[in-house]
């Protein structure tokens, strides 16, 4: 064998070695699992909220959590189904929300407020797909991705809000070690409900994620209190599906509390809205159910995306908690 065939043998030994070893850090790396790339979406961030002074009053009490009242003309806003679509939810091309779904005034009265004298957690946190990381994320620790949100969250909401929190971290994406996101949900589903039994305390139950947005999209963050903060948004499963003009209901998929997930999300949306101007995008409506089946007072949070730093998910987790104090105060 000549030189130049041996220099050409140890070359592509070499090159199959780093592709093995590329292929090997894959699973451990936590690649961007979701993405959202229609037109609709992202024009979503163009909306602007109206004036809050007008339409929301937040009353702070001394003695009690703040609560927040809506001013007539602003209810009378809020029953225009056309307006809630532009300004309050997104619905994505693959579902249809109906009139019928939403009703403003009776979500206005619904009451959140939780037992804070329960013993034991009042709210439970875990993470359905646990993988979820960010920018600056280190895949080899999990408290760089969501884990590390969901915890910060945790400790806000008990440290400054006095509501017990409890931080399941499960990872319901991961079987024998390897990355499975496909039947997530399902995995989860045992497991959060046998919390639920061992633990009714529990009030509220969020399943907390990061978006995933296409490589286009820029960074989307707010400023709170001088600090980059990654923006939020609320999921929502219809169980319904569409077709062009065919509209099927997921009966296998039943949700006995999505009227109540919806009145939940929508108060904890104005509330965003009010108290954090640019936190929140809209509530997205999409045509699952996801974990959202298990309790009433159930929302799926996704703080940031995959392009966010770390800190400004982190940065999140106070005015979450803040607004979370409102909604259920």
């Amino acid at each position: 064998m000549s030189k130049l065939e041996i220099i050409k043998v140890r070359a592509i030994l070499a090159l199959a070695l780093l592709c093995a070893a590329f292929v090997i850090r894959i699973p451990r790396a936590a690649p961007v699992l979701e993405t959202k790339d229609y037109a609709f979406f992202l024009s979503a961030e163009m909306n602007p909220l109206p004036p809050k002074s007008e339409e929301i009053i937040l009353t702070h009490f001394l003695q009690e959590p703040p609560r927040f009242t809506i001013s007539d003309e602003y209810a009378e806003q809020l029953s225009d189904f056309g307006y809630l679509t532009r300004s309050i939810f997104l619905v994505d091309p693959r579902t249809k929300l109906l009139e019928s779904d939403i009703d403003t005034a009776e979500f206005l009265e619904k009451d959140f407020a939780i037992d804070l004298n329960a013993g034991g957690p009042q709210v439970l946190i875990f993470h359905t797909h646990s993988m979820e990381m960010f920018a600056d994320s280190d895949p080899d620790e999990p408290m760089t991705g969501v884990f590390g949100v969901g915890a910060e969250l945790a400790r806000v909401l008990e440290e400054k809000h006095g509501i017990r929190a409890m931080h399941h971290m499960g990872r319901f994406d991961v079987v024998d070690g390897m990355p499975r996101r496909q039947g997530s949900y399902e995995r989860s589903e045992a497991a959060i409900r046998q919390l639920l039994a061992d633990n009714p305390s529990i009030q509220v139950v969020i399943d907390l994620h990061r978006d995933g947005v296409g490589p286009h999209v820029s960074p989307m963050v707010t400023h709170i209190n001088d600090n980059r903060t990654a923006k939020i948004m609320l999921v929502n499963g219809l169980s319904r599906s569409k077709k062009g003009d065919e509209i099927t209901e997921l009966t296998s998929l039943p949700n006995p509390y999505q009227r109540e997930n919806l009145a939940f999300s929508f108060n904890f949306q104005l509330a965003a809205n009010h108290m954090y101007p640019g936190l929140a995008r809209r509530v997205y409506l999409l045509e699952y159910r996801y974990s959202l089946h298990m309790s009433p007072r159930s929302i799926l949070l996704e703080v940031g995306a995959q392009n966010n730093t770390l800190q400004e998910a982190l940065n999140a987790a106070e005015p979450v908690a803040d607004v979370i104090a409102v909604v259920v105060g």
